[in-house]
């Protein structure tokens, strides 16, 4: 084989290799920009789910550790989080001329005018983003005053329409249907009481309002005890909470959210993507993190199905308006009377009109 085809070969297999990437990313943005109906998910949690809630609660007074005691949430990403830098290992897309947090535009959907609050901001890179693409208000929530330093100077040419604040968003107190979208980008599993957090989204929320949460890791399909102390592990190490869809969505429809959609991406998609990995080798092998060597033991002392098809969540709740409400409301009374009649005998049904020719159930 003469140099020119040796020449040709590597050239094609770039190229092949460039757009199977791209179209590999292609295909993950659309996934997570088209969440699907969670009509099958989140109608009751498993043990290990039930069990989570219990035993996984972050303390008060860890609020701010990551790594080891020793060390603050600055300190660990502060090496390589700057003023273009985002935390998230797992954003959509990461195709080439694309922005990452395309997928939050099209999912949030803001229109000029709106009012976004978004817990636990980072350097701000969403934000930044968001207020770039539509002359909206951005509310910033973070517990890092660098955090907010970064914020507040990325976001400068934005004047007044980009505020951040300092604080813990467990104690945040903000009025009463004053956001058009809230979304939280894997900053949830920090919360240290998740039904105060979601209730209090609820209220800040104006009716038909949008609340969108990413959040890595799940025990939605954990079925064996072995699996759940090893992730129990990494949770007493980085104190976060996995907190998956399927009990997002059984919290989420409790409060009254509908229609609630939601996405999973297994690790076996999202642990592929370039940013990912560049993460985890900036983890590993310049920060020298004891967590991801703990990671790495841990996907190899636990079930492979388990690990591989764990999940990264995209779940994306509306507030209803005052008349979808109603209308939801007048539905169930509806499907609830008409279930209730066929279990009556024909005879019975008869009785129950009262002459005017309208049953029960019409009449609701």
């Amino acid at each position: 084989m003469d140099t020119a085809s040796i020449l040709l070969g590597v050239a094609v297999g770039i190229i092949g290799l460039f757009v199977a990437y791209n179209l590999f990313h292609y295909i993950l943005f659309l996934l997570v920009t088209h969440p699907k109906e969670a009509r099958k998910i989140g109608h009751q949690l498993n043990e290990f789910e039930q069990r989570q809630l219990a035993e996984w609660t972050p303390r008060a007074d860890d609020c701010l550790k990551h790594d080891d005691e020793n060390r603050t949430y600055d300190d660990v990403f502060g090496a390589y989080r700057d003023e273009h830098a985002n935390y998230s290992t797992c954003v959509f897309p990461r195709a080439v001329f694309t922005n990452p947090y395309e997928a939050e535009l099209v999912l949030l959907r803001p229109k000029d005018g709106m009012r976004l609050l978004e817990l636990g901001c980072g350097s701000g890179a969403a934000a930044y983003y968001l207020a770039s693409r539509r002359n909206i208000e951005i509310v910033c929530v973070t517990n890092s005053a660098v955090q907010a330093d970064i914020c507040r100077r990325k976001c400068a040419k934005f004047g007044t329409r980009v505020r951040v604040i300092v604080s813990d968003f467990d104690s945040l107190d903000l009025p009463s249907e004053s956001f058009d979208a809230i979304y939280a980008l894997e900053s949830i599993g920090y919360t240290k009481d998740l039904d105060a957090w979601l209730s209090r989204c609820w209220r800040m929320l104006k009716p038909g309002g949008r609340l969108m949460i990413r959040s890595p890791g799940s025990l939605d399909h954990c079925r064996r005890e072995e699996d759940y102390r090893s992730v129990s592990v990494f949770f007493d190490n980085w104190r976060y909470n996995f907190l998956g869809a399927n009990l997002l969505v059984y919290k989420l429809r409790q409060l009254g959210f509908d229609p609630i959609r939601y996405r999973r991406l297994p690790f076996c998609s999202w642990g592929l993507t370039w940013n990912f990995i560049q993460h985890m080798v900036l983890w590993r092998y310049r920060l020298k993190m004891r967590t991801f060597v703990e990671l790495e033991s841990i996907i190899w002392r636990t079930s492979k199905a388990f690990v591989f098809g764990n999940a990264y969540n995209t779940v994306l709740a509306t507030r209803p308006t005052a008349s979808s409400a109603k209308l939801g409301e007048v539905s169930l009374a509806i499907r609830t009377s008409a279930a209730a009649s066929e279990s009556f005998e024909p005879a019975s049904s008869t009785e129950t009109d009262d002459g005017s020719g309208v049953g029960e159930a019409q009449r609701v």
